[in-house]
């Protein structure tokens, strides 16, 4: 049939893109949303498609959480807190005052502010894998602001439909929210039990030759229970994968999963370019140059007083303050949630971040040598 031949044609097309963009060392996701704004001009967005982009983005999640135990994330959070706190007030927090001294009401001033807040995992875990050299306290910091993040952006999605009053606040929609937590929690705590108790039940269901689909299965379950809940579907996706990191050997689950992220996670980024509405223009005005400005510098920001406060010295904490710019996949499940030349504008402003991100994130060494010297020569002046 011809439609095996357009889907191998398709396919192929995407490898070759996503092949020459990392030559020129860019993510592919920068190529792939370009790709969906151009189809958008011409095609509406496919519901199919949309759901297989959204089955990749709670993959990736997945993969996410098999990084962390529960072990591990407490003692990341026990490191990271403040530097957490930090971030939501200055990149959550500062844009929503930002947006409202702009005019916007309070629901789009969270919204763009939950769009600002959360810095792309996957870019900035890629760019940080293809620098060896970095340092490795730069790493371990931003890789857990990173958890951080994603941690509490799946809480603000859970709210946002409340504040932007696509639904009505009631105590028994709260109350099933709150018993959607209690739920996953208590799953994940009496499943890491049976894990730890029946290791070998356990080594033979995953070994076994059809255990992806299990796994696949598994994933889309708890996302689901999530959604029946109210909550976000990548929270559900994260804890399970935080549950199978009681499996000792991870990286053979991640053998089984990455080809689905790697076939699925291209179509969320293509049908999120397809969201764009261009029929009035491009919002390139004042607002939009200010949140350009702002997302750059209150990450840098982030990054300095964060990161002095995760311990790092002054130099990294500057090179951190580099490495935080990109905005991207959950970013995206915001905008979800906007409609008409709103997507448009906190689109544009994604794109833009990631690839400025990217930008500051590869010249970062040369940009903190300078940036450090600088503050030198004003703490000499000063004294």
């Amino acid at each position: 049939m011809e439609i095996f031949l357009y889907a191998g044609l398709i396919l192929i097309g995407l490898f070759v893109v996503s092949y020459f963009s990392e030559r020129f060392h860019l993510p592919s996701i920068l190529a792939f949303i370009l790709i969906g704004i151009i189809l958008g001009l011409y095609y509406d967005l496919p519901e199919e498609l949309k759901l297989g982009g959204e089955a990749g983005i709670i993959v990736l999640f997945f993969l996410l959480g098999l990084k962390f135990s529960v072990a591990d994330l407490l003692i990341q959070f026990r490191n990271i807190w403040k530097a957490g706190l930090i971030d939501l007030l200055l990149s959550f927090g500062g844009t929503f005052l930002l947006t409202l001294a702009f005019g916007f009401s309070v629901p789009e001033a969270f919204l763009i502010g939950c769009v600002l807040y959360a810095t792309s995992s996957s870019i900035s875990a890629r760019l940080l894998d293809r620098e060896p050299d970095k340092h490795k306290d730069v790493n371990r910091f931003v890789l857990s602001l990173l958890i951080f993040e994603d941690l509490a952006a799946p809480l603000l999605l859970t709210s946002a439909p409340f504040v932007l009053g696509a639904q009505e606040f009631t105590f028994v929609k709260v109350g099933t929210i709150f018993l959607g937590f209690i739920f996953l929690f208590s799953a994940l705590i009496f499943l890491t039990v049976f894990i730890r108790q029946k290791s070998r039940v356990v080594d033979s269901l995953y070994r076994h030759p059809d255990a992806g689909i299990g796994i696949i299965g598994l994933i889309l379950t708890f996302s689901g229970i999530g959604i029946m809940f109210g909550l976000s579907e990548v929270l559900g996706a994260f804890i399970v994968g935080i549950l199978l990191t009681e499996i000792k050997e991870t990286r053979y689950l991640k053998r089984l999963v990455t080809p689905f992220q790697d076939l699925l996670l291209p179509l969320f980024f293509i049908s999120f370019g397809m969201s764009f509405e261009l029929t009035e223009g491009l919002p390139l005005d004042w607002f939009f140059v200010a949140l350009v400005v702002w997302g750059l510098l209150s990450k840098f920001l982030v990054g300095f007083l964060g990161g002095r406060a995760f311990g790092l010295s002054n130099y990294h904490a500057i090179e951190s303050g580099f490495c935080l710019g990109p905005r991207g996949e959950f970013s995206i499940l915001f905008i979800t949630l906007a409609s008409g030349a709103f997507v448009t504008l906190t689109g544009l402003y994604i794109f833009v971040s990631a690839f400025l991100g990217i930008m500051l994130f590869r010249i970062s060494t040369g940009l903190t040598d300078r940036t450090h010297a600088t503050a030198q020569k004003i703490k000499q002046k000063i004294k």
